[in-house]
């Protein structure tokens, strides 16, 4: 049960920062308490915990134009980061965490400038069946953290030109473009802010959980203010590296990519006589402590469909237990074993 809440923003433009910040708050959330934490960064590349940056983002050009490049630690899509766009992260005890009860403070917030909302799937929200947010999701002990977009005045240009999106997610969304199947909320309304929607979302949260707020404030110039744990700062400094980004990317001798309704794939093998020493595997499914857990199974396997799918089903039920979205787990797992043993007959 919701206690107390926090509100808490940011004047931090930093990627790294701010996603460090909200594991922060994450690790460290007390039992019965609920956070808002809203947040905005500067021209970045955001891709999801199991995402390949080879493959999702032109690199190239944001090296050129000095955009920043940051993992989230949750599962999901790359996003386009940049000041029209506020970030909002709902932290609570994993017994209060309700998607939809979260989402409905972000909806209840539009309603407020006569704008009309709804949940679209599992981790967009839309206006007119465009999207203007984007969620994921993650837990850590007892919490859980459910963030997202809201795209009020962001650069659509910007977010085509970073984001690299593949031909079969463009077939599978019936889509044409980055840009076609996203919306600006200030399209609806011009005279939106950031400022605006900010002090909208903090008011619902407020209306929904029926607690006083404590209201706290980080600011790039207040640097003594941060937390002082250890761990943040060794989150900020992981956060930054290009390990954490980027990953290694050994010379694989095969890939396999495909996508299905509940994400894309890529699963990469580095091969010994046959045998698969290491797999690296990239999705932006919001699975991620399935994709997290699937190069453990399927390194030391033979490279053939009937034993990488045998070594699947073994560990379906560790594996399954690990998702907490009992609908799909038997779906992902059909399709990833008649997947293998069809392309590697």
């Amino acid at each position: 049960m919701v206690k107390s809440v926090r509100i808490i923003t940011t004047d931090i433009k930093n990627p790294w920062i701010n996603l460090a910040l909200e594991e922060h708050f994450l690790n460290t959330n007390p039992e019965g308490n609920a956070i808002l934490f809203l947040w905005q960064n500067k021209d970045t590349v955001v891709i999801g915990r199991n995402q390949n940056p080879w493959t999702e983002c032109n690199l190239p050009l944001m090296q050129e134009d000095n955009i920043r490049l940051a993992r989230r630690i949750t599962g999901g899509g790359a996003v386009f980061h940049d000041i029209g766009n506020l970030n909002f992260s709902f932290i609570l005890n994993r017994e209060d965490y309700d998607v939809r009860r979260q989402c409905m403070v972000i909806i209840k917030a539009l309603e407020a400038f006569g704008i009309k909302a709804a949940i679209s799937g599992r981790n967009d929200m839309t206006v007119d069946e465009k999207k203007f947010s984007g969620n994921a999701f993650g837990f850590r002990s007892r919490n859980a953290l459910h963030h997202g977009t809201i795209l009020i005045g962001a650069d659509k240009e910007k977010m085509a030109k970073y984001l690299t999106v593949s031909t079969d997610k463009i077939k599978s969304k019936g889509v044409t473009s980055v840009k076609s199947r996203v919306m600006n909320l200030c399209d609806i309304l011009p005279e939106l802010t950031v400022v605006k929607v900010k002090e909208a979302v903090a008011a619902s949260f407020i209306e929904e959980y029926g607690q006083s707020p404590e209201k706290v404030h980080f600011s790039e110039k207040e640097k003594q203010f941060w937390p002082k744990d250890p761990a943040f700062r060794s989150i900020i400094t992981r956060n930054s590296s290009w390990e954490w980004s980027f990953g290694e990317t050994p010379d694989f001798d095969m890939t396999l990519k495909n996508r299905f309704s509940w994400g894309g794939i890529e699963l990469h093998f580095k091969l010994d006589e046959g045998i698969v020493t290491k797999a690296e595997v990239f999705s932006d499914s919001l699975y991620e402590e399935l994709v997290t857990a699937l190069p453990g199974l399927l390194t030391g396997a033979r490279l053939t469909g009937e034993e990488l799918s045998q070594k699947l089903n073994n560990g379906r039920k560790e594996l399954t237990d690990l998702m907490k979205d009992a609908e799909v787990k038997d779906l992902v797992f059909d399709d990833l074993v008649l997947w293998l043993k069809d392309a590697l007959k």
